[in-house]
């Protein structure tokens, strides 16, 4: 018991020394890696700017925020605008830049491979555009044959994979416009016109298709020939991303399909439907573009994943069948 005001007060040191790191952490600390932005309006307060820094993920706590813009003395200085808050942000360096005013344009990166759902989705999560005008937009007849020349329903497969800088300003349809030009620009850099490739929009379909499957960027040829190669015997693609593609606007994600997946009655599905699917099922790079327009045609008509990262192929079903039982009784 003669210990016990030493526990105590070691206990207060240990709280204090927390809530000291905390606080540091609060202050100079940073967030995350995701870029978003912030639109302060004329006449909010020191105390309303925190609470939207903290629901962007920019800040921790708002009243933290608004107690330092208050020490600071910079709670009345606060400007309103439209702002990027980065990783390189904290809690200090928002007030800084809150009271100078600084405006700047935001970066956001698209993997090859995403789906259009996901695109939009990843640019409302930047604050600088809602996900249903962003649909909206990118499901419009008249906008999306004014961006492609072509008389489809969506922009699925041509908003191309890229780090972008946009106007923190921009508009919904401009926004949309950059990714489609990007699109068109990388094509040309390639000398490959839309207009002079037969059936250009079923070769990016297919491309989708090959960007999702391919382990690496060497099989990308090899996985466009042999789909190309079952097409032209009237067999199934059988592609488990086309089934992905369709759980995906329905909220699930799987890491293995099951058989009632396989079963889904859709025009995506490429198990119950021959031939290509309706659309693109994401957006590809231009290597999966360039690699199903110079397929690979090995004789191949089946593979499947090896889960280091690549396919394993073969030419029969009997060849395939025996090289899935191998790996089986090798793990």
């Amino acid at each position: 018991m003669r210990n016990r005001p030493g526990l105590i007060a070691l206990f207060l040191i240990c709280l204090l020394l927390i809530f000291g790191v905390t606080t540091i952490f609060e202050l100079f600390g940073t967030q995350d890696n995701v870029e978003r932005v912030v639109r302060i309006k004329s006449g909010d307060s020191a105390a309303t700017i925190g609470k939207k820094l903290a629901e962007a993920g920019i800040i921790k706590n708002a009243t933290t925020f608004r107690l330092l813009a208050k020490l600071r003395g910079a709670d009345r200085e606060l400007k309103p605008g439209t702002y990027v808050f980065t990783s390189r942000n904290n809690l200090w360096k928002a007030i800084t830049e809150l009271s100078e005013g600084k405006n700047e344009s935001i970066r956001i990166t698209f993997p090859e491979g995403w789906s259009m759902d996901r695109t939009l989705k990843r640019i409302e999560e930047s604050g600088l555009a809602d996900y249903n005008s962003l649909h909206n937009a990118a499901t419009d007849p008249a906008l999306v044959q004014h961006l492609t020349g072509l008389p489809l329903k969506s922009l699925e497969g041509f908003l191309y994979p890229e780090t972008y800088f946009f106007p923190v300003d921009v508009s919904v349809d401009s926004l949309l416009a950059i990714m489609t030009k990007q699109f068109f620009k990388v094509l040309s850099q390639y000398e490959i016109d839309p207009k002079e490739q037969q059936n250009f929009y079923e070769t990016l379909i297919l491309a989708s298709i090959v960007q999702k499957e391919a382990g690496s960027t060497d099989e990308s040829a090899r996985i466009a020939g042999l789909f190309q190669r079952r097409l032209r015997l009237g067999m199934a693609l059988q592609s488990c991303p086309t089934v992905d593609y369709i759980l995906e606007k329905q909220g699930i994600r799987r890491e293995v399909l099951t058989i009632k997946d396989t079963q889904i009655d859709n025009p995506y599905n490429t198990y119950v439907y021959p031939g290509l699917p309706p659309t693109p099922i994401a957006n590809p790079h231009i290597d999966a573009i360039l690699a199903t327009l110079k397929p690979a045609d090995e004789g191949y008509l089946y593979f499947f994943a090896d889960n280091k990262g690549n396919n394993v192929f073969s030419a029969t079903f009997e060849e395939h069948q025996n090289k899935q039982r191998r790996m089986k009784s090798a793990r």
